[in-house]
């Protein structure tokens, strides 16, 4: 199990499997509403004109988007996620070996007895 988890950690490490920045709009037409999320864009360029296509571009939407610039640590992430999972096998651990010595301990014993005359 252990073996799993560490290569589960490791290739989670190895491959980054998002960025860490984004711009993302979210954008309301009517009563639909969409968001758009797009990750090659710098802090400055974070604006509906340059997220959202032109088939949802008009003047009414422009009123009716905002635009957040996201940043976030993966790696706090990442191993956030392999602590817990540590933690949570080191738990099911203590369980299983307390259950186990609590039967060696509770085990009949025979006791004998010197008799003395």
């Amino acid at each position: 199990m252990m073996k799993a988890i560490l290569t589960i950690s490791l290739v989670n490490l190895a491959i980054s499997l998002g960025s860490d920045v984004r711009c993302k709009c979210v954008c309301k037409k009517e009563s639909q509403r969409k968001i758009f999320i797009t990750t090659a864009i710098d802090f400055k360029d974070c604006r509906c004109d340059n997220v959202v296509p032109d088939t949802w571009m008009d003047s009414c939407l422009k009123k009716q988007c905002e635009c957040n610039y996201d940043i976030r640590n993966s790696n706090v992430i990442k191993g956030s996620v392999v602590i817990t999972i540590l933690a949570i096998t080191f738990m099911l651990l203590f369980v299983i070996l307390d259950k186990l010595l609590w039967k060696f301990i509770r085990m009949p014993r025979k006791v004998l007895r010197m008799e003395t005359d």
